[in-house]
């Protein structure tokens, strides 16, 4: 199979999709085989971009505070951005109980990179840690056993919140992006191989390095 093949049958999906999700193309992983995941009252099921889609229109404008009329998310519909999602989407959908709490959208970056699109819970669930727990106990195992070398995402530099989180799981922050779609935006990698932590710290960062001394202590 090469990098790209359109008529391959969907792996680890819930409804039908005609596309095999590109995490698996490149590394083999099937989510499907990891879940459902269950956590403080919550449960993870793997989605596809056809569910994702409605709890986005429905929930992200208030989620992420934008105006739902000019929200890059409500307004860029494209048939590539579609065809996009369809091949490279990787949807977890967050349930609790029977209602749909939150949903996390990620896309493999490359070979080697992972990148988290976007996690949105409802206000009332947020708070939980639900999506952190996921994330320690599925997403970083499954992908740092599949030889993905580091994940990453990008958060507005006023949300204290995910910066915070960030920080508690490790993540390193590696740079700042400024876009016509979203702003000013901090860019943050947290590193699945060591070696490349290594080179970051070496040739980046001067001081204390509090990363070394989790991994002596670890």
């Amino acid at each position: 199979m090469g990098a790209f093949d359109s008529s391959a049958p969907l792996k680890g999906a819930t409804d039908s999709n005609v596309f095999t999700r590109m995490s698996w193309q490149l590394w083999g992983i099937e989510w499907g085989a990891a879940l459902p995941f269950e956590s403080g009252g919550f449960r993870v099921e793997l989605s596809n971009y056809a569910r994702a889609k409605k709890f986005v229109a429905a929930n992200y404008a208030t989620v992420f505070e934008e105006d739902a009329a000019s929200s890059p998310f409500a307004t860029d519909l494209s048939a590539a951005k579609n065809r996009y999602y369809e091949v490279f989407g990787d949807f977890f959908e967050f349930f609790h109980g029977d209602e749909l709490a939150g949903l996390l959208v990620c896309t493999p970056t490359d070979w080697s990179t992972y990148y988290i699109r976007s996690a949105a819970m409802l206000p009332k669930f947020q708070g939980r840690r639900i999506v952190q727990h996921f994330y320690t106990n599925v997403l970083f195992p499954t992908l740092q056993r599949a030889g993905v070398e580091r994940v990453e995402f990008d958060t507005s530099p006023s949300n204290m919140a995910m910066m915070h989180i960030a920080t508690r799981l490790r993540f390193n922050n590696t740079g700042t992006i400024l876009s016509e779609r979203w702003g000013a935006m901090i860019h943050f990698t947290k590193f699945l191989a060591t070696d490349k932590e290594e080179v970051f710290l070496r040739q980046f960062c001067a001081g204390v390095k509090y990363q070394t001394r989790e991994r002596a202590h670890g």
